[in-house]
């Protein structure tokens, strides 16, 4: 009984070894009693190259059916996968049976309205079937082989069974991959390569490459790769209008052999050629070409079909020849990032503060570097910066009272002695005003003892007249460092450029001299010489008390050891978005002000009110302050005053009896010109006339015409009496109002003095005095002060 029983065991088991159908690519142990098949209602699939999306029945997309028995009978199985097995990039699968899990909304869109897209999956998973499910497999832009696989697991032996459907989602004839090149594309960098020979060379961490690697992809229609045919794939080469100084191309193809010149051939690896341009010994642009023959994937026989795509290289010389700041921008300065100071256990007023702000405000500074053709340099070039804010002229445009201030040491004459140290300061043959002599920094002879300071700087602003031979225009522009001083001439540590005629003393320059409010620092490193990026930006942190904005200051960057400069010069920013003009004086209008200094929601107008004498005259002081959108610190907002920025003032009269006049005189006219047309187009219209002498009592030529002509008059009658009355009491006042002084700016603290001057206001009458920033660095929000006449009390 035994023996029978492992017989029939072991025939049972051959059985379901033989079951699953051979068409399908079945797979289960040779121990299972289940088997699975999937197949597919098109095996073939066009490349989706417009990316059109999956539907059922779409021409796209197939459908795939899954069916698992047991013992030759279907087979509910509690789990059936079907997965990509092979040939991923060509397509997905898809449920496509509208449940919210398996689908998902647009990014960027709201569904509804918007209908929900299917989602892609590389493998599905049917729980709880039938033993029948069914999915679809939709094509991408790919061509290729697809195998898909289904999967199922026998619970009583728990091994797997599997079988596999083959797709291919082909384009053109059918083809997967036609073999011909269709499509030539470099993948390059677009950094620059140097000359050759450099006279600055690569120095410190500064690499000045004089090669570029570079690829070229070749394929066919339909984005697969080409396969190296019986000659070179490519031949790669350097158009004539290049510098022409020595530049050459290498490679090396299929056999090893190596390949430089002008003009190079290579071959692929996996659909991908690499190459490398060298650089000569002339700067410039080259234009690379790289071809491939359609016809039969040879350029070695003469090339039929040419499939031709093309590269450009720009070769530097890797000398900066120019410098340009990129700001100043108001949202340069760090909002709400300034440096926080912590403080542990302390009370700011009657609570505990987590950070309070140090006071010190801080913006980025950038200038970009270029060579003579307009290439970046080699990142890690290093540039200088240098700041000076002082010392400022005590006697004009006096900071922080009269505006940013200006700089005491300063002309238009100077005269740097081209490939030497020394510059010319010119004799002062006028004073500005008759205490010139009182400014410290200033003697008679035009320059400042100050200078003689070694730490002090020259500021070159302005570039010298150049004569059209010159090669560039900004010769001399940029710092010096003073070393020494002998009368009005001064010695600086580097040599001003060489150029080959000195064109006279035509040099905007200033001199600055310590202790500075400001500073510049590298990021992270408290260095002043920055290094540039691979796009040649360099970029340095300016730092200065939160006291000193609204103060004039000058950043120098220089490079190649002074040759190159550029410099800046602006005033102190603070933070500009929440910009506030407070009401400060007088009393009685500042407490009718709801908000507070500190207030971050500050509205976009404040409002307040004045009354004064109907007909009698005004002239009322007030104080305003401008303060910049303020830093958080100790739980509280923190402004800061910004002097020297202009104020806006506009003055509206309202007078409704004027207003009332010339409405009246408008009606008036017009009425005028209605009666005047109308008896000119009808003449005579009320002339009495006798119609026979059997009725002898004149009657009007036109008594329908006339009676219009009558009312047209009445009309005009009424409008001239309410004009005159209506012009007879606007005449009672003039009313007139201004401010003054003209024009009006912020001072020290930011504080603002006006004086609001109204006169022979009418009792309806009133004026309304708006005050805004001007300009984009700062933009305050806007004060409105009406003047209107006491308003009379009511008869109980």
């Amino acid at each position: 009984m035994k023996r029978f029983l492992t017989f029939a065991l072991l025939m049972g088991v051959s059985i379901g070894w033989w079951a699953g159908p051979a068409s399908a690519g079945g797979f289960f142990s040779p121990n299972s009693t289940v088997t699975i098949e999937i197949t597919a209602d098109k095996t073939t699939l066009p490349a989706n190259i417009f990316n059109v999306g999956p539907s059922i029945g779409g021409t796209y997309t197939n459908t795939v059916t899954v069916i698992t028995k047991k013992n030759g009978k279907l087979y509910a199985a509690p789990n059936i996968a079907i997965t990509i097995s092979s040939g991923l990039p060509s397509g997905a699968l898809y449920y496509l049976d509208g449940k919210a899990e398996h689908q998902k909304c647009p990014t960027g869109a709201t569904c509804p309205p918007t209908v929900p897209a299917d989602i892609a999956f590389r493998s599905l998973t049917f729980e709880n079937t039938t033993g029948v499910v069914t999915a679809h497999y939709h094509s991408e832009s790919t061509p290729g082989t697809v195998v898909l696989t289904a999967t199922v697991q026998d619970p009583v032996t728990q091994q797997v069974a599997s079988a596999n459907v083959t797709i291919q989602v082909v384009g053109g004839t059918g083809t997967i991959n036609s073999g011909t090149p269709g499509v030539v594309k470099f993948v390059m960098d677009r950094s620059p390569v140097y000359i050759q020979n450099n006279p600055i060379g690569t120095t410190g961490d500064i690499t000045q490459n004089t090669s570029k690697l570079f690829q070229i992809f070749v394929q066919d229609d339909f984005g697969q790769p080409i396969k190296t045919g019986a000659g070179h794939t490519l031949r790669v080469e350097m158009l004539s209008n290049r510098p022409n100084g020595g530049e050459w191309l290498s490679a090396t193809d299929s056999k090893g052999n190596a390949q430089e010149g002008a003009s190079v051939f290579a071959d692929l690896v996996g659909g991908v050629a690499t190459l490398a341009f060298h650089s000569g010994a002339l700067p410039g642009t080259v234009l690379i070409s790289a071809t491939a023959d359609r016809r039969d994937n040879n350029v070695d026989n003469g090339i039929q079909m040419a499939i031709t795509s093309y590269a450009m290289v720009a070769i530097g010389t890797g000398q900066i020849a120019s410098l340009n700041f990129t700001g100043p921008l108001a949202d340069a300065v760090f909002v709400r990032q300034n440096n926080l100071v912590l403080i542990t256990g302390s009370l700011c007023g009657s609570q505990t503060c987590d950070t309070v702000w140090n006071g010190v405000y801080n913006r980025v500074v950038s200038v970009v570097a270029a060579d003579p053709f307009g290439n970046p340099p080699p990142a890690g070039t290093p540039i200088t910066f240098r700041l000076i804010d002082g010392p400022l002229d005590m006697l004009q445009n006096r900071y922080p009272d009269q505006g940013h201030g200006q700089f005491a040491i300063t002309g238009y004459t100077g005269d740097p002695k081209e490939g030497d140290v020394e510059f010319l300061a010119p004799n002062r043959v006028a004073k500005r005003i008759a205490a010139d002599t009182l400014n410290p920094f200033v003697v008679p002879n035009g320059v400042s003892y100050a200078i003689a300071d070694p730490l002090c700087l020259l500021m070159l602003q302005d570039p010298e007249s150049v004569l059209a031979k010159e090669s560039r225009l900004e010769y001399h522009v940029g710092s010096r460092v003073i070393t020494g001083r002998a009368g009005n001439k001064l010695f600086v540590n580097a040599p001003f450029n060489q150029v080959s005629q000195n064109v006279g003393a035509n040099v905007w320059y200033t001199v600055g001299c310590p202790p500075y409010k400001g500073n510049v620092a590298n990021f992270g490193t408290g260095e002043v010489t920055v290094s540039t990026d691979a796009n040649g930006v360099a970029s340095t942190t300016m730092n200065y008390p939160a006291s000193q904005v609204g103060r004039r200051f000058m950043v120098a960057a220089e490079a190649a050891g002074g040759k190159v400069g550029a410099v800046l010069s602006h005033w102190y920013l603070g933070t500009p978005d929440g910009s506030i003009l407070a009401l400060i004086k007088p009393v009685e209008l500042v407490s009718q002000v709801q908000p507070t200094v500190g207030d971050a929601t500050w509205p976009p107008v404040v409002k307040v009110t004045h009354n004064m004498d109907a007909g009698g005259t005004l002239e009322l002081p007030i104080t305003l302050q401008l303060l910049d959108g303020g830093v958080q610190s100790g739980g509280k907002l923190v402004r800061t005053p910004v002097p020297g920025v202009p104020i806006n003032v506009d003055v509206v009269i309202n007078d409704p009896s004027e207003a009332s006049a010339i409405a009246a005189e408008e009606a008036m006219a017009k009425a005028q010109v209605a009666f005047d047309v109308f008896v000119a187009a009808n003449p005579g219209v009320c002339d009495l006339i006798v119609q026979s002498a059997d009725n002898p009592t004149p009657v009007e030529r036109n008594p329908t015409k006339c009676a219009t002509q009558k009312a047209l008059a009445s009309t005009l009658d009424t409008a001239k009496t309410t004009a005159v009355q209506a012009r007879a009491v606007a005449n009672l006042h003039t009313p007139t109002a201004s401010v003054v002084p003209t024009p009006l700016a912020s001072g020290a603290n930011g504080y603002v003095q006006a004086v609001l001057k109204v006169s022979d206001l009418p009792t309806d009458g009133s004026v309304d005095f708006y005050f805004s920033t001007v300009g984009p660095e700062v933009r305050s929000e806007t004060l409105q002060i009406t003047v209107q006449p006491t308003k009379a009390a009511a008869t109980p």
